[in-house]
């Protein structure tokens, strides 16, 4: 009887740590793109009044800690001769599990590498406002959600795993 018990509760217990895992995931990818727009500003002042190069750039960045894997990677690659496109998709690609990216989330960052350093100063900086206009509705609708859907994962991964607990005991 008490092995059913234990059990009981280990089967309750799981269910409601994978609703935490499903809420804590959306968080992060809310703290991301948060971050993400923090990267994009630093990017503007710097070709504002730095007049560095994509690669000086990339290495100056470093307030934007879930951003940074894909800075290092595209720098790794852009130092293996990749164009900064190609380098920023290849980044983008290698971190979307880690960073939870939907396909949509994906296409966006790859937008940034697609289009940046191709054109004057004026070019990139309206460029990047219209990115970062883009990535901040983003952002703004993955606060919505998490408001909206964290609370929910929790209780229904708690109710998952009563009901299961239920069933098999």
């Amino acid at each position: 009887m008490m092995l059913k018990f234990v059990g009981g509760i280990l089967i309750v217990v799981c269910g409601t740590l994978g609703g935490i895992y499903f809420s804590l995931r959306l968080k992060r990818k809310a703290e991301f793109f948060e971050q993400y727009i923090m990267f994009l500003t630093q990017v503007q002042t710097m070709i504002s009044y730095g007049g560095m190069s994509i690669g000086e750039i990339l290495r100056g960045i470093k307030s934007v800690p879930l951003a940074e894997p894909i800075l290092l990677d595209t720098e790794k690659y852009m130092d293996s001769g990749e164009v900064i496109e190609t380098a920023w998709k290849k980044a983008v690609g290698e971190n979307k599990k880690k960073l939870h990216l939907e396909k949509s989330d994906t296409e966006l960052l790859e937008y940034f590498g697609n289009s940046f350093g191709v054109s004057d100063r004026e070019g990139e900086l309206s460029k990047i406002k219209l990115h970062e206009e883009l990535v901040r509705e983003r952002w703004e609708n993955l606060k919505n959600e998490m408001y909206a859907k964290c609370r929910v994962y929790r209780i229904v991964g708690m109710f998952c795993g009563v009901m299961t607990a239920v069933l098999i005991c």
